[in-house]
């Protein structure tokens, strides 16, 4: 909600957006577009992937997830796609998806996005941290990505 919605209905609020970005790859690496997001954001904040509390990753496919670890911790994936010097790390799986991903808990149609970024909300309260990080990936080579910050 807006900074003038909350005021006038009083809302208190659960957490705020920090930073978001959508990004275009090849559709031949459909499922990689969550990287793309990602990575520029956390530049942006001078985070690395270990800085980030809990993580939603969209699961569209089981292997989807494990295909972006890959990428991030890939030196020639980073170098050549990403621009980076190198691999750029890993999540750590105890922080990754931590109720399940979108393949369990679900993915509605026009919702997945809502539904990850709230998930990931409430995963930041019930364990008393502060940000996250949620991904979507998008048929055709798109993915979007939004830093997060739960409130107290």
């Amino acid at each position: 909600a807006s900074e003038e919605a909350v005021e006038k209905w009083g809302l208190k609020p659960i957490g705020k957006i920090v930073d978001s970005e959508w990004a275009g790859l090849d559709p031949a690496q459909m499922g990689l577009g969550p990287v793309h997001a990602a990575t520029p954001i956390l530049q942006r904040h001078g985070l690395g992937l270990g800085d980030i509390e809990y993580w939603e990753l969209n699961e569209a496919f089981a292997a989807q997830v494990l295909g972006c670890q890959a990428a991030w911790q890939s030196d020639e994936y980073c170098r050549e796609q990403l621009d980076l010097p190198g691999a750029f790390g890993s999540i750590d799986e105890d922080r990754l998806n931590v109720d399940g991903g979108a393949v369990s808990i679900g993915h509605p149609v026009g919702a997945s996005g809502a539904r990850i970024v709230l998930h990931l909300l409430h995963v930041l309260r019930r364990n008393q941290a502060r940000r996250g990080v949620a991904t979507i990936c998008i048929g055709g080579g798109l993915g979007g990505a939004m830093l997060v910050e739960a409130t107290t």
